[in-house]
């Protein structure tokens, strides 16, 4: 086996909250009031329960072949030919999302706070940062994500409890004003965004230490991870309404320029673009740990680190080239993302378990 590495429970359960929490603790407000309005809060509670449903699907894949990761599945299941097509599809893709995570911190680094420094020279600095933490090993990353998981949720309730007197119920109503078509579109997107992208831990389950209840615990993870970010939407409708939640691109961020108790308690951003910039650096990690690993599988290699290097390389440079500016990829490349996602994170995982039962069903016959 080409991996080495193995996760405890503990550091899949923190792995799988932080790739929850991911990139969408700041955007994620923004992003669901843009098609839910003051029923977002109503989308993300829906899209939570749902999402404990694709990752459901995701288990039923991984328990079809435990001993392999997504790329050996597709090769094993679908064939060389068109194992390889949807195999490459995967790696295309996590290959995208990774530039597209480092991309979305340059442009808040730039634009919020460092807005002098260059965006290749941002984007340098965190590639940096995964490749060092890449050529550490699987191991590391996990116990990595033990360590600062306790930090960050520590800060998303401090968030919480120090906006919420100044939240107003009026901002919420009414619920279900506008009917039902914009809170179902709000429930697509949080099913898509933070839950289907959750199909990068197919790569990683065969490498995890299985214990007992460890189903269970993974769920479990998930659904925090969704409650959170539910959480952090609730309180930023509460506060700025859904007028400003929707047109503050990084609109978590924006709510915490307002904490300010007795003159004293105040100008915590930084805390919560510390929150933000961990969180998209294990989920861009696990993304770009699943694309060198899955290389790997695919043309047959003897291990991953070489290409550790030159995919940082690319991914960079593909960080640069994904949009011309900030505006262009809000509204020209989120909007198709969730088509890719869902045929990601659902359309082909049904695919594998119906191709692995029918030649199951072929097999008996």
């Amino acid at each position: 086996m080409i991996e080495k590495g193995r996760l405890t429970v503990r550091q899949l359960g923190s792995l799988m909250f932080l790739c929850t929490i991911g990139e969408q603790i700041i955007v994620f407000p923004s992003m669901i009031t843009s098609y839910a309005h003051q029923d977002a809060w109503l989308s993300a509670l829906l899209g939570v329960a749902g999402g404990a449903g694709v990752l459901s699907i995701m288990l039923v894949v991984y328990k079809l072949q435990p001993r392999m990761n997504l790329i050996q599945h597709a090769l094993h299941t679908l064939g060389p030919w068109i194992g390889a097509f949807i195999s490459s599809f995967y790696l295309f893709y996590f290959l995208i999302s990774t530039s597209a995570f480092i991309r979305e911190i340059g442009d808040f680094m730039t634009t919020q706070i460092l807005p002098e420094s260059p965006l290749i020279i941002v984007n340098l600095l965190f590639v940096c940062t995964l490749v060092w933490g890449l050529l550490s090993g699987l191991e590391p990353i996990g116990r990595s994500a033990e360590v600062f998981l306790p930090l960050i949720v520590l800060f998303l309730l401090i968030l919480t409890v120090c906006l919420f007197p100044q939240s107003h119920l009026d901002n919420i109503k009414p619920v279900l004003g506008e009917g039902l078509l914009n809170p179902f579109k709000g429930f697509v997107a949080v099913l898509t965004y933070p839950y289907c992208e959750l199909c990068i831990f197919l790569m990683l389950f065969p490498y995890a230490k299985k214990e007992a209840h460890w189903e269970k615990d993974i769920l479990l993870a998930a659904i925090i991870g969704g409650l959170m970010l539910t959480l952090t939407l609730t309180i930023c409708l509460l506060v700025m309404g859904p007028f400003m939640t929707q047109h503050h691109w990084f609109a978590a961020f924006n709510l915490s320029l307002k904490i300010n108790i007795g003159n004293f308690l105040q100008r915590i951003e930084a805390f919560m673009a510390s929150v933000w910039i961990i969180a998209v650096f294990f989920k861009s990690i696990l993304f770009f740990y699943s694309f060198v690993l899955g290389m790997t599988h695919l043309f047959k290699l003897s291990s991953y680190r070489p290409l550790i290097l030159p995919g940082a390389l690319l991914i960079l440079a593909m960080s640069i080239v994904l949009a011309p500016n900030e505006n262009f990829y809000l509204k020209v490349v989120i909007p198709y993302w969730i088509d890719w996602d869902l045929t990601c994170g659902i359309g082909i995982p049904l695919l594998l378990i119906m191709v692995h039962k029918l030649k199951a069903r072929l097999r008996k016959g």
